[in-house]
């Protein structure tokens, strides 16, 4: 035993033989134990009076091994039950100082991780609110009934649990942070009436006074209720309307911090769904914005501001919790991070801090060894916290000046001498103020930075007119002074801009310099201008987002550049600000994006929300379809994708889509009808259902504004053809509420806009026909019915959902049909004839100007003659049918000897070059034309060669 802790022992051993003469004859025979409680008293002055109170409690515990084990925290309501108010107070006490006792222990022997304590100590703060608030309900109820509203339902109270109790982290010695809520009025049903307001306010107030008042046998809780409404001026009690209010209209910046750590803690008085309501509306949209809330970072610096004014102010230095690199800098950090992200990603929605920076963590947030170095310090200075607290059952958190009490911790925390732990102890501190104020500077460099030019700056705040603008917008290099002028004039006299409140001024006046700084190295400066304020204008109701581009210059340089190259993107960002969260993200510019990828993000999104009703799915799909769609732009223009590559991956964006639409439609009608089934000779067996992919899906060439050419296909047959369900359908009627349903989930518009445009018109017999057909049928009508221009339209298709048997026979029907159904002797007619007939209708080529998809030479040119190619050599070289899509049929085409090698690379090379061009001009929101004098070899090579084969 150290030294100075000799003394204190013996004085215990002293004052424990007085009560008990021969009791530690009974533990010190167990060596372990005998040093074990040594070890515990010379830490504690709290656990050794606490032995000798509850001595025969603590023996039988310690000789049986239950205090190694984790402690039981549960109350018998037997035990609060009683009429005798005194008697539960006491009881309450009793097993407050127990429960603490084996807690303690088993931290100090090593037995408990930090985790298990904590979780501990908050398991047992939570039983113990339980019981006052079913001993103080059973006292009203007995005088004034039961309260209950209009319909007659039973009201219960709702403890919200805040702090370190909210957030299931509780201290050993801490006051517990509650605010009482009830969910709305109604009155009590005994003889003697009480409103709810007036009931749950008396049982709020003899709650607390059940925990926190100080009898012999101590206290249970400190109970701090002024994080409710209005603090100590508000009334102690209000209902779920009334705190919606309060947070509507007065939370302030400080509150959503707080509210992070709200948990409604279980009281077993039923109210489950209330209390459910209450985090869902009410608590949740107050804490967490549905957008990405960088507004944050500008109130973490105002709060680093005041920490460090109050740490002078008040000499904090010695302080763990609230001075400089403490326990509250690590909950900043953390709280902060999951403010800006929390309302897009639904896992960092964690009243539990290690839990959310794990998830900041995994998230990217925060660096890994960020996320690890922080998460050290907390447990570091969370033991050292328990600790200080442990030794006299105080709420303390400044390190002590005696050696005794230092001595006390360097044992407790496993340290040589008071040196060695004081040590680590700014080891850590260290590390958490540099976390803190690179987190609150997060991407601060340009709040290091004078803006550019304190004229610009001047004109800005001042609302110069036009020529001030131009003139001075000159004399500092910029090119366009002018049209650069006219672009902020215009942006400035918005009524966007005049109805800003005062914060999103500061950050607008903020963000004007910093974009105008990006723009002098561009070549149409005003018109990237008038695209970022285009999208600037959009976003000013939410001027958060203009705190997201002041607090990240690198976000903002992506933005101006990507304003520079796509008038599209620009357009997508200002109608979808969430797609700014892209630009954080810098992979964007770097990784290949992949199928895999895709698919893991969707999963992602998706994790935890299975439950959930579709149309929130589909919100969600929607969010996760327009953010991929942008990526893929990005790496479009920025060349990280060939053209080819840009089309593979907004085809399997379609499919995933898709297939996820198709899982949700099919989950909700199966739901409600069971599934469809038919009678065959060969007994029941299900139906199946494939979804057709035609056009350019099919032909894996979509661009970002493309349509969805599908058919619906099902093999259901034979007797009996019904869902299996409690409320069967016709399977024909299932497949087409299924289709409809599928298809109001692609083409309905959300939040985040409509995934897909869907055109059916390409099934059999067109808009007459029925929106799903069987195989059987399908295939009949190639044989007999189809046209030669649905036969070119089978060409380019292929299955991409459904049930893998009806997609296996869609496949062998495709085949067969286009070896061996096509009307060979009047092909090339019918193909020339459609061919002409689009060109007269839809070719806006002139004088000036060539029609990319229409014109001679142009796409529709190499599609036709490679439909007819491929159609006309199907029978005798079978492989030619085999690929949807152009260029491999060009190259099935090439191998197969039906065309020359040369004239193969040179279409395909043609082709390319067209669709390069076309996504260009999309990004760019232009017509699909080209200049008269361009690809004027690629169309004479492609004219010449249909007119060589075609004849």
């Amino acid at each position: 035993m150290p030294g100075p802790l000799r003394e204190p022992v013996t004085l215990w051993t002293e004052r424990f033989l007085d009560h008990h003469p021969a009791g530690l004859e009974r533990l010190f025979d167990e060596p372990g134990i005998r040093f074990d409680l040594l070890r515990l008293v010379a830490c504690s002055e709290f656990a050794g009076n606490t032995v000798i109170r509850n001595w025969e409690w603590f023996a039988s515990a310690a000789l049986d091994g239950r205090l190694a084990e984790r402690p039981d925290t549960t109350l018998r309501a037997t035990e609060v039950d009683d009429d005798d108010a005194d008697a539960v107070k006491q009881r309450l006490r009793q097993f407050r100082n127990r429960m603490l006792l084996h807690i303690l222990w088993r931290e100090l022997t090593g037995t408990s991780s930090l985790e298990a304590t904590l979780s501990s100590l908050t398991e047992l703060a939570d039983m113990l609110v339980a019981a006052a608030v079913r001993h103080a309900g059973l006292e009203l109820q007995r005088r004034f009934g039961c309260p209950r509203d209009a319909s007659g339902q039973e009201i219960g109270i709702v403890v919200l649990a805040m702090g370190k109790l909210g957030g299931r982290e509780l201290n050993f010695s801490s006051d517990i942070d509650v605010i009482f809520l009830y969910p709305g009025d109604g009155e009590t049903d005994g003889e003697r009436t009480l409103s709810a307001h007036e009931y749950f306010t008396r049982l709020s107030r003899r709650i607390v006074a059940l925990l926190d008042e100080v009898t012999p046998d101590g206290f249970v809780y400190r109970v701090d209720t002024r994080l409710r409404p209005f603090g100590d001026s508000g009334p102690p009690v209000v209902s779920f309307g009334a705190l919606e209010s309060y947070l509507l209209r007065h939370g302030r910046g400080w509150e959503r911090y707080a509210y992070v750590k709200a948990r409604v803690i279980d009281t077993n008085t039923g109210g489950r769904g209330a209390a459910a309501e209450l985090m869902q509306q009410v608590i949740e949209p107050f804490v967490f914005r549905r957008y990405l809330d960088y507004g944050v970072f500008e109130s973490l610096r105002d709060m680093k501001a005041l920490i460090s004014a109050e740490t002078q102010k008040r000499k904090l230095a010695s302080n763990i919790k609230l001075g400089p690199g403490g326990i509250r800098e690590i909950e900043f950090i953390v709280q902060s991070l999951q403010l800006v992200r929390g309302g897009s990603d639904r896992k960092l929605k964690t009243p539990e801090l290690q839990l959310a920076l794990q998830r900041l963590a995994r998230t990217g947030s925060l660096k890994a060894r960020e996320a690890t170095s922080l998460a050290e310090a907390y447990r570091f200075l969370r033991r050292l916290e328990n600790s200080i607290q442990a030794i006299r059952d105080q709420q303390l958190h400044d390190l002590p000046d005696s050696t005794l009490d230092r001595t006390r911790l360097a044992l407790a925390l496993g340290y040589a001498d008071w040196a060695g732990l004081a040590a680590e102890l700014e080891r850590h501190r260290r590390i958490v103020s540099a976390q803190f104020t690179a987190v609150a500077f997060r991407g601060g460099d340009s709040l290091l930075q004078p803006d550019p030019g304190d004229s610009v700056s001047a004109l800005w705040m001042s609302g110069a007119g036009a020529e001030e603008w131009s003139a001075a917008l000159e004399s500092l290099g910029y090119r366009d002074g002018a049209p650069l002028a006219e672009v902020i004039v215009a942006f400035r006299g918005s009524s966007s801009v005049g109805q800003m409140g005062q914060a999103g001024s500061e950050r607008l006046n903020r963000f004007v310099p910093l974009l105008l700084a990006m723009l002098k190295d561009k070549r149409q400066p005003a018109a990237v201008l008038k695209r970022v304020l285009g999208i600037v204008e959009q976003i000013l109701r939410r001027s958060a987002y203009v705190a997201l581009l002041n607090e990240n210059p690198q976000v903002l340089d992506r933005l101006v550049n990507l304003c520079d190259t796509s008038a599209w993107l620009a357009e997508e960002i200002g109608r979808y600000p969430l797609l700014l969260d892209e630009l954080l993200d810098p992979r964007l510019y770097t990784a290949p994006l992949t199928r895999d990828d895709m698919l893991a993000d969707l999963d992602r999104r998706f994790d935890g929300r299975e439950e959930t009703e579709s149309e929130q799915q589909i919100e969600s799909l929607a969010q996760f379809q327009r953010a991929t769609l942008f990526r893929i732009a990005v790496a479009d223009v920025t060349g990280n994708l060939p053209i080819m590559k840009v089309s593979d991956r907004l085809t399997e964006l379609a499919e995933i889509v898709l297939n996820r639409a198709l899982a949700l439609a099919w989950r909700d009608l199966t739901g409600q009808h069971g599934r469809p089934h038919m009678q065959t000779e060969q007994g029941r067996r299900s139906a199946g259902f494939g979804v057709i992919a035609y056009g350019k899906f099919g032909g894996m060439e979509l661009s970002y504004r493309s349509d969805l050419d599908l058919v619906f296909l099902h093999d259901s047959g034979g007797s009996e053809q019904q869902t299996d369900g409690a409320r069967p359908l016709d399977n024909s009627l299932f497949f087409a509420r299924l289709i409809r349903r599928l298809v109001h989930f692609l083409a309905a518009q959300t939040g985040s806009g409509a995934l897909y445009q869907v055109d059916t018109r390409l099934r059999p017999s067109g808009r007459s026909g029925l929106l799903v057909t069987s195989v059987e049928a399908f295939e009949r009508y190639q044989e007999e019915n189809a046209w030669t221009w649905e036969h070119q339209a089978l060409l380019r298709s292929r299955p991409v959902a459904g049930n893998a048997s009806v997609l296996r026979e869609f496949e062998r029907v495709r085949v067969d049909t286009l070896r061996h159904r096509v009307r060979r002797d009047r092909l090339l007619d019918d193909v020339t004839e459609m061919r002409t007939k689009m060109r007269s209708q839809l070719d806006k080529s002139d004088a000036e100007r060539f029609d990319l998809k229409q014109g001679a030479g142009g796409i529709g040119d190499i599609e036709f003659l490679v439909q007819y190619l491929v159609l006309s050599n199907a029978e005798r070289h079978p492989a030619v049918v085999h690929y949807p899509d152009n260029i491999r049929q060009l190259g099935t085409l090439g191998a197969a000897g039906c065309l020359g090698e040369a004239d193969v690379n040179r279409l395909q090379d043609a082709y390319k070059s067209y669709r390069l061009c076309l996504h260009r001009l999309a990004l760019d929101e232009k017509a699909p034309f080209a200049s008269n004098g361009d690809f004027v070899e690629e169309r004479d090579f492609v004219i010449a060669l249909r007119d060589r084969i075609m004849q």
